[in-house]
């Protein structure tokens, strides 16, 4: 029997008494130290009326009474839990209060967790075959250049292994990229590099042909048919091969085999061509990046070698045709595509377009890599924590489109059209206040970065127009034996359609004639003309300049 019971025993109390007192603090089911103080005041009770009894029998007898006067068990026990509550400091009550407001909180959070737990997404449009779709042209197989693109991939044959300066080994592709010309390379590397480029004649022979195709779209594939999984495992065999072609051209013309050496950097171009259009930044970028490749080497050609007029007008030719057959816009459709895919698969429909995100569900693009804990429970634990924070569908998917549809917008402005309307770039992401880009993670998370898009778009345009306008003043002093005062005079004499327009400014590319040759160059990232000045950052060279000083110069190569 415990201490409380034995000092009940220890009053002199009736048996019937003592259960009576257990059982009403037993039924109060409250704190220890009230039920205590009840104990105390029942037995106390029980005492004063027992005191005047004589017998064990009247007390007995009297204890009864009492015990019938106080009526039902359960509801004296009721009352004196409520008169006690009644009874108990403010601070107590709010206390109490607050404790189980907390409780309901995180009983309806449960709830809420095993609701969006249980959410099913509805997957109604098949994104990759809507990204096929548009990429395909409406023309029969026989015109689509990609199985020849994929023949010249299967064909190529890697570089040889080659040690550089540090006599790290390295690809002999990774050590001739960074040299410009064929007299830059060592008898080593030039034989190696004359091997490889004869070890890849049918990739080349095939990458040509590819070139030459009017049309270009892949059939790819994707697991689950998820947008962002998409395989383009092609990429890298293109830009090898456009390498490989690249210093072939560079050699013929070192040999004085000019004409090739054009074909070769137009196939570049043309291949650069086949990826532009409605397909992923990814591909984009990769075409963009062949074209400048094509129109580097080209300036570095006409740098070293003395080319006839014929040759110079043709390709100005083939080049000034290519581009008016050519797009210098980025299209985010398929980007898009990811961003709808993405809210379909991670978030429930109620059918009204809103919906919250399902935990778990975003593990079915691992690529964005938002968690590899080795314990499931702790990668659960983080994607239930996104989706409580996450906004939900009909949120998400209005800010998509409204950031999407200013990027396709600005896709047409130029960097200085942009810098000087003062566009955001940013697209505000950086100024969102903390909670917004916490709610709309997948924004900051998917969106790609438009600006730098939009400047290598504008660049791409420039150096290939800055080529044209170089070929230009070449065949204008072969024929005048001098350079023109301004780029007028080569509109005027149709050596040029129209002036090269400067995309970080609102006037045409500047041209400086010198004693003997001319500068061509853009004003460049910091929007002010520098004179044609380099931008030189830790002692090394920057012709494209930067943010803070240097223009952008085509002519003459810096090196």
């Amino acid at each position: 029997m415990t201490k409380k019971y034995k000092d009940m025993e220890s009053q002199n109390l009736p048996a019937c008494a003592v259960e009576f007192i257990k059982l009403v603090i037993r039924k109060m089911r409250y704190r220890k130290k009230v039920q205590a103080d009840v104990q105390a005041e029942l037995t106390a009770h029980f005492e004063d009326e027992l005191r005047d009894c004589k017998t064990d029998e009247e007390k007995e007898k009297r204890a009864q009474q009492l015990i019938a006067e106080f009526g039902d068990v359960k509801l004296l026990a009721v009352l004196l839990r409520r008169a006690k509550k009644r009874c108990r400091p403010l601070w107590r009550t709010a206390f109490a209060r607050a404790f189980q407001a907390v409780g309901v909180l995180i009983l309806c959070l449960i709830l809420y967790c095993i609701y969006i737990s249980l959410g099913k997404p509805n997957i109604r449009v098949n994104y990759v075959e809507e990204a096929l779709r548009i990429a395909r042209a409406q023309v029969a197989e026989s015109q689509n250049a990609a199985p020849l693109y994929q023949k010249a991939i299967d064909a190529y044959k890697e570089p040889p292994l080659v040690e550089d300066e540090k006599g790290i080994e390295k690809s002999l592709l990774d050590v001739i990229q960074r040299k410009s010309w064929v007299a830059e390379l060592t008898e080593e590397e030039l034989a190696l590099t004359k091997n490889w480029l004869s070890d890849n004649n049918d990739a080349a022979a095939f990458f040509t042909q590819a070139a030459e195709m009017p049309y270009c779209w892949w059939h790819r594939q994707a697991e689950n048919d998820i947008v962002i999984v998409i395989l383009i495992p092609e990429m890298k065999g293109i830009k090898n091969i456009a390498r490989l072609l690249s210093w072939r051209a560079r050699l013929d013309a070192f040999n004085g085999n000019i004409e090739p050496a054009f074909d070769d950097l137009l196939t570049c171009y043309c291949t650069g061509r086949h990826l532009k259009g409605p397909l992923s930044l990814i591909e984009q970028l990769v075409g963009m990046a062949l074209q400048g490749l094509s129109a580097g080497t080209a300036v570095t050609i006409l740098q070293n070698r003395q080319i006839n007029g014929e040759l110079l007008r043709n390709f100005q030719a083939d080049i000034e045709k290519l581009m008016a057959e050519d797009t210098f816009i980025a299209d985010y459709t398929t980007e898009r595509f990811l961003a709808l895919d993405f809210l379909q698969r991670c978030y429930t429909d109620n059918g009204s377009g809103s919906g919250h995100m399902i935990p778990g569900a975003v593990g079915h693009f691992p690529y964005l890599e938002l968690w590899n804990f080795e314990s499931d429970l702790l990668n659960y634990s983080r994607s239930l924590g996104m989706a409580l924070v996450s906004a939900d569908r009909d949120d998400m998917s209005r800010e998509f489109e409204k950031l999407y549809s200013n990027a396709q917008q600005w896709a047409h402005k130029t960097p200085w059209q942009l810098h000087n309307e003062n566009v955001d770039l940013e697209m505000g992401l950086d100024s969102w206040p903390r909670l917004k880009k916490v709610r709309y993670w997948p924004i900051m998370l998917l969106m790609p970065a438009i600006g730098r898009v939009g400047e290598l778009t504008y660049r791409n345009k420039a150096g290939i127009e800055a080529l044209v306008t170089v070929v230009a003043l070449l065949r204008y002093h072969q024929d005048n034996g001098r350079y023109p005062q301004n780029l007028d005079e080569l509109v005027d004499g149709a050596y040029l359609r129209r002036l090269p327009m400067d995309p970080y400014s609102a006037q045409s590319m500047c041209y400086k004639k010198t004693d003997d040759t001319f500068i061509l160059y853009s004003v460049g990232l910091n929007f002010k003309d520098d004179g044609g000045t380099v931008a030189v950052v830790d002692g090394r060279t920057k012709s494209a300049g930067t943010k803070e000083q240097g223009d952008w110069v085509f002519w003459p190569v810096v090196q």
